[in-house]
């Protein structure tokens, strides 16, 4: 019987199917609602902060200008993550609000259009990323996502 390497090499080099994404869509939506209303956990906090890294790391590789974009939300998550070790609640400011609803939405652009080797790569880019950060101190990390 032959190898089904190459099998999966194509089958990593389709795009999406829509019913692939949706569950995964609602998820990052339904975390970005609880930290909007200020009833989000860490888990919320670090669902919506991964996708939008995601898309950043995919964006830097399309067009400069959308991921200009998506760094303001890369911002307000920053704000968001303040508010919350200030205050013990995550929350926006309204320019923050907007910017991270844009970048959800660039997010699933970005991934209805990417093949699952292309955000497989861009993960390990997001990981590689946060350990060394991890690496350099506790404070940045926590600054990175």
């Amino acid at each position: 019987m032959g190898s089904l390497a190459p099998l999966r090499l194509l089958d990593d080099c389709r795009q999406y199917d829509d019913h692939d994404l949706t569950m995964d869509h609602i998820k990052i939506r339904s975390c970005f609602a609880r930290l909007r209303d200020g009833s989000g956990t860490e888990d919320d906090f670090n669902r919506v902060a991964v996708a939008i890294n995601l898309a950043k790391v995919r964006a830097l590789q399309i067009d400069e200008i959308l991921a200009d974009h998506i760094e303001v939300a890369q911002d307000a998550m920053m704000r968001c993550k303040a508010r919350f070790d200030s205050h013990g609640r995550f929350g926006f400011d309204g320019p923050g609000l907007l910017a991270v609803l844009d970048a959800i939405g660039a997010n699933e652009e970005i991934v209805r259009n990417s093949t699952p080797r292309q955000m497989e790569k861009a993960l390990h880019v997001v990981r590689d990323v946060l350990a060394s950060a991890h690496r350099k101190g506790p404070r940045m990390s926590a600054v990175i996502i």
